[in-house]
């Protein structure tokens, strides 16, 4: 079955012509390798964190939910297959008949219920049964998909390869750039609706809906929106399913901070802001409140092109420490900021999902120009609160571009 890929105007400002020229240059990089094609496997069903590797190459999304495998029925629901050689284009493998052949940018589309099955079809057609083959989509390929392929092609041979996409998808075109710019203006309004609505009295659920009702209709697709307030404001997150608290009204001197992250035209957003209901904040509080946006802050001030992500790091790190704050991944806590427990990072490169290389320890990834970075920190005291911060950056040659200046910085007094 053929896609329609002669139109020029894809929804999200990607050229079909992009789509072909991402397929190419990963069958290059897997030839170098010494491979003779991939295999690349995504995961959709509602979680758009997982389905990037798909979209990035032919712009197909399966939205339908993950459900078990019910063999001579169905398999991989929610998932998706691209087969490709390297000599040539390649065969994109889809679980249901329903997918949109108005969106999809390749022309060989396959629908098999049951995909494990179609793509042992599909690798045996372009004569790929007895060849090295590159496997991309770690986090998304179970392993019974793996298992079934080898049982149709025992003489198969994988080989784990996600970095060669994960090398493609770091620097982004300026079509995706154009696209980024648009996610985080509509996640950066949906932050200020969210500490907009931080009031006394209001729940917040009364918050994530705020959140919701600008965002939604701007084509946003919120993964979640994380929210801890009042005593637990040093965590993350701390209710779950939904992961904020619908019953409990904020009180007058309640922090609050929301992780804001989710897609628009596919590209993420991911951001955050603290406030307080009323606005009025303590001496204790506006330490920590002011402390998370400066170290953020100053750790942009040193992002360009050939800076080590680990070099970022240490530059955050030793701001805390000269300011008598844990920097994340402290071998002991004090109870707060627990996101620098849980993450021991300053964040992450970002575009379709969270994206690799991240500000961490020891990364010898540079910035280098097109690349969009993610830049966060909590920071906290024992009895003071935490504060939360992250900005969205895009690299250039001369420095970097905040992308995310349509939400202030200080919503309190």
């Amino acid at each position: 079955m053929e896609a329609a890929t002669d139109h020029t105007c894809v929804p999200g400002g990607v050229s079909p012509a992009e789509y072909a020229e991402r397929r190419a240059r990963l069958r290059a990089a897997a030839a170098e390798r010494g491979l003779d094609g991939v295999l690349v496997v995504s995961r959709g069903a509602n979680g758009a964190d997982w389905g990037a590797d798909i979209v990035y190459l032919t712009n197909h999304y399966s939205a339908f939910p993950q459900i078990p495998d019910r063999p001579g029925k169905w398999s991989g629901r929610g998932h998706a297959g691209l087969v490709m050689p390297t000599s040539e284009d390649g065969t994109l493998v889809v679980e249901i008949p329903d997918w949109r052949e108005d969106l999809v940018q390749i022309d060989d589309v396959q629908v098999s219920l049951d995909l494990w099955a179609g793509l042992a079809q599909a690798l045996g057609a372009r004569g790929l049964s007895g060849a090295h083959v590159g496997l991309i989509g770690r986090e998304s390929l179970p392993y019974i998909a793996v298992d079934r392929i080898r049982e149709a092609h025992p003489d198969v041979r994988f080989s784990w390869a996600d970095d060669l996409i994960e090398e493609l998808r770091r620097i982004k075109s300026p079509a995706e750039i154009e696209l980024v710019r648009e996610s985080t203006r509509v996640g950066s309004e949906m932050v200020e609706a969210f500490v907009q609505a931080a009031v006394p009295g209001a729940t917040e659920a009364d918050c994530v809906l705020a959140a919701l009702q600008r965002g939604i209709p701007q084509g946003a697709f919120p993964l979640d929106i994380p929210v801890v307030s009042g005593e637990h404001v040093d965590h993350f997150l701390w209710d779950r399913m939904p992961s904020w608290n619908w019953k409990r009204p904020l009180e007058p001197g309640d922090m609050i901070h929301p992780d804001m992250y989710g897609t628009v035209n596919g590209y993420f957003y991911d951001m955050v802001r603290t406030t307080v209901a009323g606005r009025t904040v303590t001496d204790a509080q506006r330490e920590v409140l002011e402390a998370s946006v400066a170290v953020v802050e100053h750790i942009v001030a040193a992002m360009r092109p050939g800076v080590a992500c680990g070099d970022l790091f240490d530059l955050g790190a030793q701001w805390l420490a000269g300011n008598g704050f844990q920097a994340p991944g402290a071998a002991e806590s004090e109870g707060v900021a627990m996101l620098g427990q849980a993450y021991p990072s300053f964040g992450h490169s970002l575009g379709l999902a969270w994206e690799n290389p991240s500000i961490v320890p020891g990364e010898t990834a540079v910035l280098e120009a097109g690349m969009v970075m993610a830049v966060e920190a909590q920071v906290g005291r024992p009895g003071s609160g935490t504060g939360a911060f992250e900005h969205n950056v895009l690299v250039t040659e001369g420095g970097v571009d905040v992308l995310t200046t349509h939400v202030q910085n200080v919503w309190w007094e």
